[in-house]
């Protein structure tokens, strides 16, 4: 009977560590929760007065664009690739993203940019560039992503160089193809 209570024991123990070590504590959801309170907070008071500025246009959603250059090409559609050249950033300053130091374009389906940007990018011509204050609800969220917290307003700096042909998806060699009825 002991050994079975201690075992029992024991199993609880390792299922409790296991779950902890799964997902957050309430301590680390109550961090999350703060978090993103303080985010919205700073994010309204860097749009509010960000939105003053001369040349700032603010649509009714919040996002903000102020044009830097304007371009002259043709006008991407949800269903286009663009390439562009863009700059991200915290509103404290610090860079999470930046495609010109890499020295690369990035090339990307329209209708899967953050909603901030395919807001814009249907609008302008291939040449423009402009800077975007992206509010939370058009960016990543509440939930946040890699080096973005949550409810986080974003700041950009987008070029949009050209509309491209997406890459011919390419048919798998023979040795890459899977086998029938496995997953």
């Amino acid at each position: 009977m002991l050994k079975v209570i201690l075992l029992s024991l024991f199993a609880l123990v390792v299922v409790f560590l296991g779950a902890r070590s799964c997902g957050l504590t309430p301590e680390q959801i109550e961090d999350r929760i703060l978090l993103a309170e303080i985010n919205a907070e700073e994010g309204l008071v860097y749009r509010t007065s960000h939105g003053q500025r001369a040349g700032v246009l603010t649509f009714d959603n919040g996002l903000q664009v102020e044009l830097i250059a304007n371009g002259d090409g043709p006008v991407p559609d949800d269903a286009s690739w663009v390439q562009v050249h863009y700059r991200g950033w915290h509103i404290d300053g610090r860079e999470f993203e930046n495609s010109w130091r890499r020295g690369e374009p990035a090339t990307v389906p329209v209708e899967r940019t953050i909603p901030g940007w395919r807001e814009v990018l249907v609008e302008i011509p291939v040449g423009t560039r402009l800077k975007l204050v992206v509010p939370p609800e058009l960016a990543y969220g509440r939930s946040g992503a890699g080096r973005i917290g949550p409810e986080e307003t974003l700041v950009f700096e987008l070029e949009l160089l050209a509309i491209v042909k997406p890459d011919e998806p390419v048919e798998p060699e023979e040795w890459e193809r899977p086998v029938p009825g496995l997953r």
